[in-house]
């Protein structure tokens, strides 16, 4: 693929996640507290995500197939508006039981998502993956900065439920438009073949097999990487405003000042991650986050400074950007899909444990789901550090080669779902 289409496609993906980006970061700050208000507990709030893990998991498993046979730009652009129709059923939900098909819905149209990630890694030279992908989402991150001061003032303003559910409509507005702009993508996939179910379950058993060595390790520790936080991370801004007794608005501010850090901690890691290597970042990443859980026990009541503290530390080191780079340079171009959603189905079914698993832990104990959160990312780390290859990829000049990821290995311009979500 020429150059001039690498960049046509990394700028329209960048402008479609600026348009989602004040949305989702709004979001993000307020729907567990929403959840709560429409009547589910924090057990419910756990099995609702079970219920978008697992349908994740198995939607990506068609999406990888079809990533990889009939192309990424249609299905990218079409679920994306799909996408987008999944939050009016959040937006108008009466109670808690409309979150569960929404939920459904919403992880089901997200089957674009190996496409996502197969356009990228094929879009990015393997020397600037880790670098390039957080450039990418550091100026989508800076956008939906917005969104969290914007989210509390809404709030402050009309109240939670009727601000979520306004954010809902400008969140499915953003995503059908994303959608509409994904059509002028350009295909990266060499060429175009009919699925079929016979053809589905030859190319996924031929990426099964492929799962040994270090693409095996890379595919497990990175998915159990990206699901345990599903234990803890979706309760802290309950914890925060029930049990530390800070105000919803409070939590805003806080947001905005994690989301601020972790816009710069995306791009500083990516750069890392070409630079000293994709294992030491992937580690530094997932202790971060173990360091931050469990400092979150340990906030005395009304204290904001600690809340913010714990939160800072939490995402101190984005793990993601190394995930993801890691991944695309031990996977050939033309499975990428499908190994995407192989990944996907480990990561999306052990989400959906951990989150269940979440949810009846904080309502035994609040800081039983951060503590056990903080210990699954520990030996997370531990695991990163000690399996995966150490070294820097080498840029082989033909894409879709094996990349040398061998200790010792190095590139003068080197330093991740990861699986990107949107």
């Amino acid at each position: 693929m020429d150059g001039r289409t690498q960049r046509r496609n990394l700028a329209i993906m960048t402008v479609t996640w600026g348009i989602m980006a004040p949305f989702s970061s709004a979001l993000s700050t307020y729907s567990s507290l929403y959840f709560l208000e429409l009547g589910a507990g924090p057990a419910v709030i756990g099995l609702i995500g079970t219920v978008s893990a697992v349908t994740l998991a198995f939607s990506r498993l068609i999406g990888g197939y079809l990533a990889d046979t009939v192309g990424r730009r249609i299905l990218m652009s079409l679920m994306t508006v799909v996408y987008g129709l999944s939050s009016l059923i959040y937006a108008l939900a009466p109670d808690w039981t409309w979150l569960v098909p929404a939920a459904f819905l919403s992880s089901l149209s997200l089957l674009y998502q190996p496409a996502v990630t197969a356009m990228m890694a094929d879009s990015l030279p393997p020397e600037r993956r880790g670098s390039g992908l957080s450039a990418a989402h550091t100026a989508s991150d800076v956008v939906g900065l917005v969104g969290p001061p914007a989210a509390a003032a809404l709030v402050g303003a009309v109240g939670l439920v009727p601000a979520v559910r306004m954010m809902y409509v400008g969140d499915a507005a953003a995503k059908i438009s994303s959608g509409i702009l994904r059509l002028f993508l350009r295909e990266t996939l060499p060429s175009s073949r009919r699925p079929t179910v016979r053809g589905g379950l030859r190319d996924y058993l031929s990426a099964v097999r492929m799962l040994r060595g270090d693409l095996g390790r890379a595919v497990l520790i990175t998915a159990v990487g990206g699901s345990v936080g599903a234990m803890a991370f979706p309760f802290a801004q309950i914890y925060a405003v029930k049990v530390v007794g800070i105000s919803p608005e409070a939590w805003g501010i806080i947001s905005t000042i994690i989301g601020l850090e972790s816009t710069a901690s995306t791009l500083v890691s990516g750069i890392l991650a070409d630079r000293v290597g994709r294992r030491v970042v992937l580690g530094a990443g997932y202790l971060s986050g173990a360091a931050g859980l469990a400092m979150l026990t340990l906030v005395p009541r009304g204290c904001f400074a600690g809340v913010l503290a714990a939160m800072a530390v939490a995402v101190a080191v984005a793990s993601w950007p190394s995930s993801f780079a890691i991944f695309a340079d031990l996977t050939p171009p033309e499975a990428r899909g499908r190994m995407t959603a192989v990944r996907g189905l480990i990561m999306g079914n052990l989400r959906g444990a951990f989150s269940a698993a979440g949810g009846a832990a904080y309502q035994l104990n609040p800081a039983l789901s951060f503590l056990a959160g903080a210990a699954g990312y520990a030996a997370v780390a531990a695991s990163a550090l000690l399996l995966l290859p150490g070294g820097l990829p080498r840029a082989t000049g033909v894409e879709g080669r094996a990349i040398d990821l061998s200790q010792g290995t190095a590139h003068p311009h080197n330093g991740s779902q990861v699986l990107l979500q949107a």
